[in-house]
């Protein structure tokens, strides 16, 4: 049995936290350009952004001089802006890729605590954290997170073999709700069907 003690920490003592790329106004996307950008509408909650080729991502020309902070494998992505907070993390994405400023792009430092970054974005993700940021952005017009705020959020760091554990865990629920929203959705097709057919006229009696 594991007596190993949990760590707590502040985010922002294991992690380095800035902003996505910061374009500014529209973002205008180029076929040719010299990027690619992720953006909210890439982000399914519970998955790693996996997407070698760059294939479902966007394609922009980056503008000024500022050096881009590319993503890497294990960085994690956090939804900064309006009421969806969830965070998720890098698996494999082109070495050119960046983020929108509405993203807030976390990097562990080395050897932190030994912390799985799928763990950390579960626990992002979670109840308790979720509360936190409803919280933070309670009484704003446009709800956000800031950075401090963010950095702020303690840390709970169990042994590694209960993080893994806890995200083979979240990853099976997943999955399951995945399968269990094919199985509605195949459902309501099987009813959409039978119901065209039912309410159908008859073209033998002509009724």
């Amino acid at each position: 049995m594991n007596h190993q003690p949990k760590q707590t920490c502040l985010l922002k003592s294991i992690a380095a936290i800035q902003p996505g790329y910061p374009f500014r106004g529209k973002l205008e996307l180029d076929s040719q350009g010299d990027a690619f950008v992720v953006q909210y509408r890439h982000i399914i909650v519970g998955e790693t952004l996996h997407d070698q080729q760059g294939k479902t991502l966007d394609r922009v020309t980056l503008p000024g001089r500022k050096r881009p902070e590319y993503l890497r494998s294990g960085d994690l992505l956090f939804m900064a802006k309006g009421t969806r907070n969830d965070a998720t993390v890098v698996r494999e994405l082109p070495h050119n890729t960046v983020c929108t400023p509405n993203f807030y792009h976390i990097r562990l430092i080395p050897d932190a605590f030994n912390l799985m970054p799928e763990f950390l974005a579960w626990q992002l993700n979670h109840l308790d954290a979720q509360r936190y940021f409803a919280m933070c952005s309670q009484g704003s017009a446009a709800p956000s997170i800031t950075k401090s705020q963010l950095g702020n959020l303690p840390i709970v760091v169990p042994p590694i073999q209960q993080q893994a554990l806890m995200v083979k865990l979240a990853d099976a629920a997943t999955r399951e709700q995945q399968l269990f929203n094919q199985l509605i959705e195949n459902r309501q097709r099987m009813i959409d069907a039978a119901g065209y057919q039912l309410l159908r006229p008859d073209t033998t009696t002509g009724k």
